[in-house]
């Protein structure tokens, strides 16, 4: 009996060594991605669960997941890594360092063009937004970043707070807005029209100059504002109106506005349709696009700095990236950013319907796509010290902290 025992085990180790050598175990590849998505926010963990079981679909891939509590620090991370020439497998900035480390990179070569991958997967070309190749692809016909979502610009209002103060209708004109505010400040002086952060005031700033005439978005985009063209001259009229009726926060960030809509203390929000997913469920919202002189409305709408990978030499670790991001743009993750984040998916065979997304998110998306108008996201036009520099003195100006002169300089 015992003998027989043994036999059968030698036997069973037999055909494993023998199974063994025959299907050899796949080796293991393991990337590095840096991201922003690291805070406890809903939105936050669910991208990164997203990421996560992206190594259910491929085993043989381990994703290390660097994850930092915002893009900003992403930038930084990822630049201290550069100086010493690390190259990381995968980083996503979230809109943030197109001048920075998106430009050092393609410079320096440690960006990976990722058009031969797309043009040789029929997949992979069919899920690439058009809106990303035209904002992207570089004069030499590369391409070195690509983001999951589209970011789509205009403000959000509290319909309760427009019936109350007698606007029956969203405002069109600037002039209409200006009126509207005044409406609810005589309505109820303890409710903030609109409350404007540095950000707020680049939308509004952008949108305003591209109404008084589209070539002022080439000269932001070339970093040569002329501050003393009427169409500057106009822009500074109208936010000194607006300013009249907003709280001017300059060290508010989005957490604090949309913390005072979702209580009812502002009618305005200025923010991406994505915002959605934060604001109450139970408040009565409704979204609209910036308004024109002609009345019909003027929406941004972009993609901007997605995924970099790294050109790392490692023929294996680019292939697994490119894997990852094919993932990231398939048609199955897009419709859970798109159902779980509520954020815009850039993969253009995700309909947007009230079945997919809701009726407000849909609203949401629809009233952009019928502005008259759509520019680019100030964070694709702006280099991002002059975006500081004017938002934070523009405000310096409107409270009296600077001179006309001095902003203007």
């Amino acid at each position: 009996m015992k003998i027989t025992n043994i036999k059968i085990i030698i036997i069973i180790c037999f055909c494993c060594i023998i199974s063994g050598c025959s299907n050899p175990k796949e080796e293991i590849v393991e990337l590095t991605m840096i991201h922003g998505w690291g805070s406890t926010e809903k939105d936050h963990i669910i991208m990164r669960q997203i990421y996560e079981d992206f190594e259910k679909e491929y085993p043989n891939i381990r994703l290390n997941l660097v994850s930092m509590p915002s893009s900003s620090d992403v930038v930084n991370k990822v630049g201290d890594l550069l100086t010493i020439g690390e190259i990381p497998d995968i980083v996503f900035t979230g809109g943030d360092g197109k001048e920075s480390i998106y430009e050092f990179m393609v410079k320096k070569g440690y960006a990976l063009n990722l058009m031969p991958y797309i043009q040789a997967d029929e997949e992979f070309v069919k899920n690439v937004s058009d809106v990303i190749l035209e904002n992207w692809t570089t004069k030499d016909g590369a391409l070195y970043t690509v983001s999951d979502v589209l970011l789509m610009g205009g403000y959000w209002y509290n319909k309760e707070i427009f019936n109350e103060a007698g606007i029956t209708e969203v405002p069109k004109t600037w002039d209409d807005w200006i009126k509207a505010c005044d409406k609810i400040k005589k309505m109820n002086s303890e409710i903030a029209p609109v409350i404007l952060d540095g950000n707020h005031m680049a939308y509004l700033m952008t949108s305003i100059l591209a109404d008084e005439n589209l070539v002022e978005l080439e000269n932001i985009k070339a970093s040569k504002i002329n501050v003393n063209s009427i169409a500057f001259d106009n822009m500074l009229v109208q936010i000194k109106e607006i300013s009249e009726y907003a709280i001017l926060a300059g060290n508010y960030n989005y957490r604090d506005t949309l913390d005072s809509f979702n209580k009812g203390q502002s009618a305005i929000y200025i923010n991406g349709v994505w915002a959605n997913s934060m604001i109450d469920k139970e408040l009565s919202v409704s979204y609209a696009s910036f308004p024109s002189k002609d009345g019909n409305g003027i929406g941004t709408m972009s993609a901007c700095v997605g995924y970099i990978l790294g050109n790392t030499g490692d023929e294996k670790r680019m292939e697994a990236s490119v894997k990852f991001l094919k993932y990231m743009l398939s048609e199955e993750t897009a419709k859970k950013i798109l159902e779980q984040t509520g954020q815009i998916p850039s993969n253009p065979n995700i309909e947007i319907t009230e079945q997919s997304c809701g009726t407000r998110m849909n609203q949401a998306v629809e009233s952009i796509k019928n502005a008259g108008l759509i520019i680019e996201i100030p964070n694709n036009l702006w280099n991002p010290n002059e975006k500081e520099e004017y938002t934070e003195n523009i405000l310096l100006f409107l409270q009296n902290k600077i001179t006309e002169e001095e902003f203007r300089k």
